[in-house]
């Protein structure tokens, strides 16, 4: 991978396996961002934004989800590529808040702009 990026996802495929049918959550994904860039993820509710950010960091697991196909080239702090599709869950705890953090935007659980993060006094 090259050395200003830092992550590259390629052709992701999330699934969830039901009873009788399996929703394809997301189908072929594929992104980077290098040192400097930002990325928006944008689209109709429902479309598959959460399940791709939830599947990089592997929370997708614990709700039944399956990363299909694909793969998640992540570069970590300490120079490290892994790939976040396939990485065993241990790592993923390391790399979980170490790495990689979330912020969820669900309005009950969401960040309220008026109150401080950290130390106030600095």
């Amino acid at each position: 991978m090259d050395e200003k990026r830092l992550i590259e996802v390629d052709d992701l495929r999330v699934y969830f396996p039901l009873e009788d049918e399996t929703v394809k959550a997301v189908e072929g994904v594929s992104w980077h961002i290098d040192k400097g860039e930002t990325l928006a993820v944008v689209g109709e509710s429902g479309s598959g934004k959460s399940v791709t950010a939830m599947s990089l960091m592997r929370l997708t697991d614990y709700a039944g989800g399956k990363i299909m196909s694909g793969t998640a080239n992540f570069r970590r702090k300490n120079g490290n590529t892994v790939d976040l599709a396939s990485e065993q869950q241990d790592v993923m705890r390391d790399i979980r808040g170490n790495d990689i953090s979330m912020i969820f935007q669900e309005p009950m659980t969401s960040l309220n702009p008026s109150v401080y993060c950290g130390n106030a006094d600095s």
